[in-house]
């Protein structure tokens, strides 16, 4: 897998995991905002709820007080009640107007429950004024009774939506159980005290002793209510840490169950002998009821704390929801440059540099190399390339100077120093080949050797530098008459060879003399300014059978020395004699060193 590629993927699944914990985090945190910011109306309306039912168990009992007098004496009773009666309709137009300004399905029960409650309350209310407007003595007991029920059947209604908002805000937050608890445990306590009141009401104005009936249901209420005290105790044990709610349970301990209980309590034991109370039902309620407010403050202290611990975790929620959105989007913002600045300072350098070490391994010298912009490692990996690269450069120099300083001594070795035409041995060297080529395939192959006539006699009248000069514009000549596959050579001294490939004996006769005709036509003209006249003798071969290039050579030259025989300037081609083979070559070629002996003497006799 390519770097880049492999850098890609690597940085998704980094970045994939980074957001995957990021969400997770921030879906955790939500969660706590979102609880939180659910539970706090929840919180609200529960509180309402319970001060529904506290006014309901305040009218209750002025209710049940009020049932308990005659017209003349229950006017300071109805007095009372009228408020409680305001207050209860407060509490409950209070929490129904709460319900529909955030209305919910899960709402529907408890307004129903609401609207329950006040139609119940309104019946109830109806039968005791007329009740209460009738003299005592003309009151049915039972009539009396059933108008009591109904008040607690209204408190029995309404019953249910307390649960339900109470088990809602448990739902919305599981740390809410404890409060929600004890908030419920200090209303119970509220009524229980209350209907401890109530029960020695009646024989207080009937100035009788106690039933046992209740006897009974006063004995029981007592055990609940102190049962109900210890209870709250245990559910707050984790708010004891803090000061209010100490002092508020010091408050309900001193007050509303020791002083409210203990006044109950010699009541109770008055009217267990006696109906001699010693106070009057509105005497008992002016001391009695003012103890009693300390159980809705720590109820309404509860529900407080429980607001204000869900509006801190909302609002701690919601800071480090923030923040987190904000520190993710910081992180990928870093996470994203981080990756830009390894791609640009780390991977994109290391992809140039290995881009670059492949072309100098490759020899393409001329790539350009970027100018490192930082000093780093990778700066210096890049210098190093350009050291790197500028040594293999002035290696390849040096190597193609010495290719050309070799080609140069090759050229030498090979060319004739004055006509510039190959020498006798890179004639054979490259002639070799062709020979080789002709006698493998059976190609056809022609050889002219040709020498300049009295050539010697140009040197003694001239001089060797005149002598040079006609060889090299004789060399020229014979340049022109060649092919470029044509192998032109200086044999020695005056004598020239041509090999023709793929041309026959005839064809190698006609080049040879074209090339007399030129050599014959052509004014030398010397640096004194003389003008001679030159001829030359050529000596044409085919190749036929041949064994060696020098047997070729033997033959080419014993055709040139019929030729001088002949009376020079003249071309003879010698075809190949029947019979001659292989076993003569060695001999034909020791003759024709001494013939070519023999006739240089001569040519320099003349």
């Amino acid at each position: 897998m390519p770097l880049n590629r492999l850098f890609g993927v690597i940085s998704l699944l980094l970045m994939s995991l980074f957001l995957a914990l990021a969400g997770k985090i921030v879906d955790s945190e939500w969660t706590v905002y979102e609880r939180s910011t659910k539970s706090i109306p929840v919180i609200r309306k529960l509180h309402l709820a319970l001060q529904v039912e506290e006014k309901l168990v305040i009218e209750r009992g002025a209710t049940n007080l009020l049932l308990q007098q005659d017209l003349q004496d229950g006017e300071a009773v109805r007095a009372r009640l009228v408020p409680a009666r305001a207050a209860s309709d407060h509490a409950l137009r209070n929490l129904r107007q709460v319900l529909r300004e955030q209305a919910s399905p899960w709402l529907a029960p408890v307004t129903a429950n609401v609207q329950l409650t006040e139609q119940s309350l309104a019946a109830a209310r109806q039968d005791v004024d007329l009740l209460a407007a009738e003299p005592k003595a003309q009151r049915d007991p039972g009539t009396v009774a059933a108008a009591t029920g109904m008040i607690m059947n209204t408190m029995d209604a309404f019953a249910p939506a307390v649960a339900a908002l109470s088990s809602a805000a448990i739902q919305s937050d599981r740390q809410l159980d404890d409060g929600v608890a004890s908030a419920q445990l200090a209303s119970s306590l509220r009524d229980v005290a209350g209907q401890m009141a109530s029960t020695l009401a009646a024989p207080i104005v009937a100035r009788r002793p106690l039933t046992a009936q209740e006897r009974y249901a006063f004995v029981k209420l007592s055990g609940q209510a102190d049962q109900l005290y210890a209870v709250i105790e245990l559910q707050l044990r984790g708010y004891s840490h803090k000061p209010d709610f100490k002092a508020a349970l010091q408050i309900i301990r001193d007050h509303s169950l020791g002083e409210g209980l203990d006044l109950l309590t010699n009541l109770f034991v008055t009217g267990r002998s006696s109906g001699n109370y010693g106070l009057s039902p509105d005497e008992m309620v002016a001391s009695y009821v003012p103890k009693m407010a300390a159980i809705p403050g720590l109820r309404d202290l509860i529900v407080a704390d429980m607001i204000r611990e869900a509006e801190q975790r909302n609002l701690r929620a919601r800071n480090f929801l923030l923040a987190t959105v904000g520190l993710v989007f910081l992180a990928l913002g870093i996470f994203v440059l981080l990756l830009r600045v390894i791609r640009r300072r780390v991977l994109r350098p290391i992809v140039d540099a290995t881009d670059l070490f492949v072309s100098l391994a490759n020899e393409r010298l001329a790539t350009a190399i970027p100018t490192p912009r930082y000093d780093d490692e990778i700066g210096d990996m890049m210098r190093a390339i350009h050291v790197l690269n500028a040594h293999s450069q002035e290696r390849s120099c040096l190597e193609k100077e010495r290719e050309e300083l070799i080609a140069q001594l090759q050229a030498a070795s090979d060319t004739d120093f004055l006509t510039g035409l190959l020498n006798r041995r890179a004639f054979f060297a490259h002639g070799e080949h062709q020979f080789g080529i002709a006698q493998r395939y059976r190609r056809q192959l022609s050889l002219i050797l040709m020498d300049v006539d009295h050539f010697k006699a140009v040197n003694d009248q001239h001089g060797h530098h005149a002598g040079d000069q006609v060889l090299c514009k004789v060399a020229e000549l014979s340049g022109r008459c060649r092919r470029k596959v044509d192998l032109l050579a200086r044999y020695g001294g005056e004598e020239f060879l041509l090999m023709l490939p793929e041309i026959d004996l005839e064809r190698g006769r006609a080049v040879a003399e074209k090339l007399r005709g030129e050599i014959e036509a052509c004014h030398f003209q010397l640096e004194e300014g003389v003008s001679i006249k030159i001829t030359a003798s050529f000596g044409v071969v085919a190749f036929d059978h041949d064994d060696t290039l020098e047997n070729l050579i033997v033959r080419a030259d014993q055709a040139l020395y019929k030729a001088k025989d002949g009376g020079r300037n003249m071309v003879t081609a010698l075809p190949r004699e029947p019979g001659q083979g292989v076993r003569g070559s060695a001999q034909d070629g020791s003759d024709w060193c001494r013939a070519s002996a023999q006739r240089k003497g001569v040519e320099d006799f003349h």
